[in-house]
């Protein structure tokens, strides 16, 4: 026995990887069959095991690969998940109004998930070879690269695995070497879209009707906010008291965000359907229609707070077991977790969440190699915001995407492409282990 425990022990030793990164992501998956287990009745455990099961090949497939292969299979990588997006366009199973899916058999395939990891790959070649430079840089990398998934997979629709690919191309082209104003410039539209659609109106320009829907042309006092702290960040940023032609280009650009959200916000706001419309703002007041699209995120409060401090008990959560909380095997399954294990259950789930992301992070802070930093950066932005978006969305603070939560929710394409993103970082961690920088 004492001999078994040594040999383990000096396996455990001789793995060359952040153990860290590993202990963590074994214990989420393992927290995540647990709570499988206890939801739905435990009518989903005995597939997400075996997606789990499969998944430790898949981790070992990117654990094997060094950054010569990714580099060779960029493209080919790429160019398949184009395939497979434009494939379940055509032939794609729909379910709850979407078309994502690829069914083969008894197993179904969603194409979203591989596109992620086989973008990351293809930013970090991309931006080893053409390091932005510019503003024209950054747009054109993101025309050439992130425009075609990202507009396949927001035509299916999902919504939220297309941001994911806007989160992950914005931190890649900050660690690729744009600066924080490039990067707030571009970003400033989204943001600006968001915040304009907040508050109580200050004025109304205009009204006119767009597919039957009532546009008007107006602004919020956080829209003004928003847009001041922008300029005058951009303003000290850039000393345009110091250049004629720097002031002028802040003036058009002030009046080109004035336009975004007084024009482009209730346009933009307009082309959605009312439910789609209900979707994104009921979060902020869900009582307002609590038997219809308020119904998810008042369930899930409801199971969140009722957990208290250490929770109702395994398998002991009234509205888990009573499947009052919608979904709760994959977008809920963190509020599930909370209604049963309570605050500390849900805190040991963030902190090892947590864990792999610092971990991550100070990965890319040793390593010297472009490409391996930026696979890692990609890495790091698509796991941290699919956990802050689904955790943020379980506990009312954000509008309901349709994000798993990594590694704990159900479905076999986002747990092996987590498990694969996990094992390709960890290979360059190996890669990279024997380095002064990681010695030091």
């Amino acid at each position: 026995m004492f001999l078994k425990q040594l040999s383990l022990i000096s396996f455990w030793r001789s793995i060359r990887a952040d153990k860290t990164v590993l202990l963590s992501t074994v214990c989420l998956v393992v927290l995540g069959l647990i709570a499988q287990a206890s939801v739905a009745h435990g009518s989903f455990l005995q597939k997400q095991l075996l997606f789990a099961l499969l998944g430790i090949p898949v981790f070992c497939l990117g654990y094997t690969l060094p950054s010569s292969s990714l580099k060779k299979l960029c493209w080919y990588l790429y160019w398949f998940s184009i395939i497979l997006l434009l494939w379940v366009m055509i032939k794609g199973t729909t379910a709850l109004g979407a078309q994502r899916w690829i069914t083969i058999g008894s197993f179904s395939l969603q194409p979203s998930e591989p596109a992620k990891i086989a973008s990351i790959i293809a930013l970090a070649l991309w931006f080893q070879n053409n390091r932005p430079k510019n503003l024209i840089d950054v747009i054109r990398s993101g025309c050439l690269i992130v425009l075609l998934p990202f507009s396949l997979i927001f035509l299916q629709p999902d919504l939220g695995t297309a941001l994911v690919l806007v989160v992950i191309f914005f931190s890649m082209v900050f660690w690729a070497g744009a600066s924080l104003s490039q990067v707030l410039i571009l970003t400033s539209p989204l943001f600006l879209l968001i915040s304009s659609a907040l508050g109580e109106r200050l004025f109304t320009l205009a009204t006119f009707q767009l597919r039957n829907h009532e546009i008007n042309i107006d602004c919020s006092a956080i829209g003004i906010l928003v847009i001041t702290l922008i300029v005058t960040f951009l303003a000290i940023n850039y000393k345009v008291w110091k250049s004629k032609f720097r002031s002028i280009m802040l003036i058009f650009y002030t009046f080109l965000c004035l336009l975004i959200a007084m024009v482009g916000r209730p346009i933009a706001w307009g082309l959605l359907e009312p439910y789609q419309q209900k979707r994104l703002t009921i979060f902020m007041n869900p009582e307002a229609d609590p038997l219809g699209a308020g119904y998810n995120i008042i369930q899930s409060l409801m199971a969140v707070g009722s957990g208290g401090l250490w929770g109702q008990g395994y398998k002991q959560g009234r509205l888990t077991q009573g499947q009052f909380v919608p979904e709760q095997h994959t977008d809920f399954i963190f509020s599930s977790i909370a209604e049963e294990w309570g605050f500390a259950g849900s805190a040991i789930v963030v902190i090892l969440f947590a864990l792999i992301c610092v971990r991550l992070f100070f990965l890319i802070k040793n390593l010297e190699d472009s490409f391996e930093r930026l696979v890692v950066a990609g890495v790091l932005a698509f796991l941290t915001f699919h956990t802050c978006v689904n955790i943020g969305m379980n506990i009312g603070l954000m509008p309901i995407t349709g994000v798993p939560l990594p590694l704990i929710s159900y479905g076999g394409t986002s747990l092996w492409i987590t498990l694969l993103s996990i094992g390709i970082t960890q290979r360059i961690y190996k890669d990279n282990s024997q380095t002064p920088m990681f010695n030091r």
